[in-house]
């Protein structure tokens, strides 16, 4: 049974860790702005900071959750990540700030690892295992809409310190749940202590560098466009593709999937551009973008699950998550650039992403899936 108690407490955990993560970008951005008289882009280079450090803490994945109690590992980086919160109204300059969205984002990286590409595995059955890769995807989107609607709706209604402690207390939720999780006792392995293991799998990078463009459309559009009632439209998109594959239960061909899901984005995206004053186009090209998204995002996943090796699947899941976040706030930077036309460059990247697909990756899919 794929919805056992264990697994349900880990997918709440998820979508209170994203919230707490994505509530922070636009909230610290209006903060680095407002009262640290930054511009927008040096803002952005600020908050961008988080990505790459997700990366610095991975060698020691495998090490850490099969030397320590996994459970532990979870715990004390979602903690790390609540502290961080707390601190930064005291960082006196952008330099500290920077120095604690890296550690924010270590953390994150060893969090989403040690829940997603670990305990949830450990919790589910064998042949449930490519399911509950999926809802996790799925549910870090929903936990990462959350937190950008509460940032916008909280900013006209709660001071700066108190969306930090309420980012910092969605963290400890998450630690809460983890800590209920019943998990079985697995004595220490005398595994090396840097490994790419439960970190980067190089055979999931050209599926996972191509759906990067997915993330990277939605975090320009997200900073481009920061509406509410978009970011909402957005997500029914999204959740309207579950529903789609819900009913339609047959494999779709990769090639159609994608090329009909970059075809939504990309309409989506054109509609924007040919209409910029009507709310009305802009919330139905919301959805288009994220019913596309899904379609796109849906095929990019199963690619990602299906070309590990026996007993890389940890490793593929937590290179997707990694990618995932890079894509996001790769986007979110470049829409602060004054020279970049926010929808245009969103234009040419969902062709890119599309032709790149078509042209190459399915290709490459197909000669390595059963390799």
């Amino acid at each position: 049974m794929l919805w056992n108690r264990n697994f349900s407490l880990l997918v709440a955990a998820n979508v209170l860790l994203y919230a707490a993560v994505y509530l922070l970008y636009p909230l610290l951005h209006r903060w680095l702005v407002g009262d640290g008289g930054l511009t927008p882009l040096q803002a952005g280079g600020v908050c961008a900071l988080f990505a790459p450090a997700m990366f610095l803490l991975g060698a020691f994945n495998n090490y850490w959750v099969d030397h320590y109690a996994r459970k532990a590992v979870a715990e004390r980086s979602l903690l790390a990540i609540a502290l961080a919160s707390l601190l930064y109204p005291y960082a006196g300059s952008p330099e500290l700030v920077g120095a604690l969205r890296v550690v924010q984002g270590a953390a994150f990286g060893v969090a989403v690892m040690a829940t997603g590409a670990t305990l949830a595995i450990d919790v589910t059955p064998g042949d449930k295992r490519t399911p509950a890769n999926r809802v996790f995807a799925w549910s870090s989107i929903l936990g990462a809409v959350a937190g950008l609607v509460t940032a916008l709706v909280g900013a006209e209604v709660w001071p700066f310190h108190s969306l930090l402690y309420l980012s910092a207390g969605l963290c400890l939720g998450a630690v809460l749940l983890v800590s209920m999780v019943e998990v079985c006792f697995r004595a220490p392995l005398d595994v090396p202590h840097c490994s790419f293991d439960r970190f980067l799998l190089f055979r999931s990078v050209p599926a996972g560098g191509n759906m990067l463009v997915v993330p990277f459309v939605l975090g320009i559009l997200a900073v481009a466009v920061p509406d509410i009632f978009f970011y909402l439209c957005t997500a029914a998109g999204f959740i309207g593709y579950l529903l789609f594959r819900q009913v339609y239960t047959r494999l779709m061909h990769g090639r159609l999937q994608v090329l009909l899901g970059q075809s939504l984005v990309i309409g989506g995206v054109l509609a924007m551009l040919s209409y910029p004053g009507s709310r009305c186009v802009l919330y139905l090209a919301a959805g288009c973008v994220g019913l596309g998204s899904g379609f796109s995002v849906g095929q990019f996943l199963r690619m990602m699950i299906l070309l590990p090796r026996h007993c890389e699947r940890a490793s593929g899941f937590q290179t997707y998550l990694l990618l995932w976040e890079v894509g996001i706030v790769l986007g979110a930077w470049a829409a602060f650039v004054p020279a970049f036309n926010p929808f245009a460059l969103s234009f040419m990247a969902a062709v890119a992403g599309l032709l790149l697909y078509q042209l190459y990756l399915h290709d490459y899919f197909e000669r390595h899936v059963e390799a």
